[in-house]
């Protein structure tokens, strides 16, 4: 009994890369966007800085900057975040992401935080096809569902003024066999799941961090500190 509770407690170890070392030496810009994408990562304050183009993640194709590497199995995948400046589009978006290939239409999900502040769980289930999204438990304002606005529908949004939220700056992907989950936080990581998704992705994918301008003549930039890569040994 004792040999099989020690052995069980070795298989759910995890082996955690962090602080100071460098996770994610991978770069590429997926859907080859006309602007393209780079990064650097700070050793000292243990800093990715990516910059990135696209015209958005959505639809059947995808554009955006990648820094990835390979993971194979259950992770858990957290980091601290921040927009540079105002940006141009409201929606460009940075966050955590799980790919089955490098391919612009490849199935995935990504913690995704905008430049309003939404944070959602996009993904497309299957390759080339459509992209959908749950947004996030924790909101701390609603925001519209996005469609083809009338001239009139865009002047009364304009003409609206909306107390600005809280940006989230926590955010963490988990993956636990076909479940991946979303957990988000402002001022400190939360335990609690803001939204999970079940989806058939291969064992080994693609893993790590993006940013996206959502706009294709424009590069955006974002900042991820305290990244942590947590997977199972």
């Amino acid at each position: 009994m004792k040999k099989q509770i020690l052995f069980c407690a070795v298989l759910f170890v995890f082996a955690a890369c962090s602080g100071g070392k460098q996770i994610f030496e991978n770069g590429f810009d997926v859907g080859n966007p006309i602007m393209a994408g780079s990064f650097a990562y700070d050793n000292t304050n243990d800093m990715y800085t990516l910059t990135g183009g696209g015209y958005d993640m959505w639809w059947e194709r995808d554009e955006f900057y990648f820094v990835w590497k390979e993971v194979t199995g259950d992770f858990k995948l957290s980091a601290r975040v921040a927009f540079e400046g105002n940006g141009v589009h409201e929606l460009r978006k940075m966050g955590l992401i799980i790919r089955e290939s490098l391919d612009e239409d490849a199935r995935h999900v990504n913690v995704s935080l905008h430049g309003n502040a939404l944070v959602a769980l996009q993904y497309r289930l299957e390759k080339g096809g459509g992209s959908n999204e749950i947004r996030s438990a924790n909101l701390t304002r609603q925001f519209p569902i996005f469609h083809e606005e009338t001239q009139q529908e865009l002047e009364e949004r304009q003409n609206t003024v909306v107390e600005k939220p809280e940006m989230p700056n926590h955010l963490i992907m988990e993956r636990v066999g076909n479940k991946i989950i979303m957990k988000t936080g402002a001022g400190e990581y939360s335990d609690h799941a803001d939204a999970t998704l079940e989806i058939d992705l291969p064992q080994k994918c693609y893993v790590g961090l993006f940013m996206c301008s959502h706009t294709v003549d424009v590069l955006e930039t974002g900042y991820f500190w305290d990244v942590r890569l947590e997977t199972k040994r």
